[in-house]
């Protein structure tokens, strides 16, 4: 595949990703919320994740976790990403260079427990990229800034953009960050790998997960 043909399913995968969500959730690159946004908030998300997904176009490997983050993903469109990681001295070594942005009006940057774990163990490597089984941020009603499990019918809503983003990446190996990405892989016809997330006391578990796929990933031949 050339780079224009990624580029034009990138595009494509984030015009299905804008269209509506089920009730009950935030929709990252859709939604704008007044107090807690930029007024160009849901635009400047949807870019930050066409140029991750760019970054990445060569990955073999899919990690889905459950669903997007108060602190992470719903600030920046990005799975498991907080927005310290794009400036100052947490910033990640891909995002040299390229234009991404906060979209919080918050003074300063949000900054997501999970996503600190997460880049500390993919340490830069593209051969591994980012994911939700449900893309969107379910919290409790009335309390933006809180993270709740998503419901079976939030789940099934999110399978089409699930499955899309597996075709967006058809050379990479999905495995499951957590049971619900896993149960929710499964009900797709796909049997998953499994590491254990982050969050919960379950950072060690994942620490060693991602040891490990990294460890194959670099001892295999590059998919074709």
């Amino acid at each position: 595949m050339n780079r224009s043909d990624f580029d034009h399913r990138v595009d494509m995968f984030i015009r299905l990703l804008r269209k509506p969500a089920p009730d009950g959730v935030f929709h990252p690159w859709r939604d704008v919320d007044e107090e807690l946004d930029q007024p160009r908030a849901a635009r400047i998300r949807s870019d930050n994740l066409a140029l991750y997904l760019r970054a990445h176009e060569n990955a073999r490997a899919i990690l889905v976790g459950e669903a997007a983050g108060w602190a992470g993903c719903r600030f920046t469109g990005i799975p498991f990403t907080g927005e310290n990681l794009f400036e100052g001295s947490d910033q990640l070594e891909w995002t040299n260079g390229l234009a991404l942005k906060r979209s919080s009006s918050k003074e300063t940057p949000y900054k997501e427990r999970s996503a600190t774990v997460v880049w500390g163990e993919i340490a830069g490597d593209r051969n591994i990229v980012l994911w939700n089984a449900v893309p969107w941020h379910p919290h409790r009603p009335a309390e933006p800034l809180t993270n709740r499990k998503p419901t079976r019918t939030e789940q099934e809503a999110g399978k089409a953009v699930l499955m899309q983003y597996l075709q967006l990446f058809d050379r990479a190996e999905p495995i499951a960050i957590g049971r619900v990405s896993q149960e929710v892989l499964a009900r797709i016809g796909i049997e998953a790998g499994y590491i254990r997330h982050p969050s919960m006391g379950g950072h060690n578990k994942f620490r060693e997960g991602v040891r490990q796929l990294r460890r194959r990933l670099k001892s295999a031949s590059p998919a074709r």
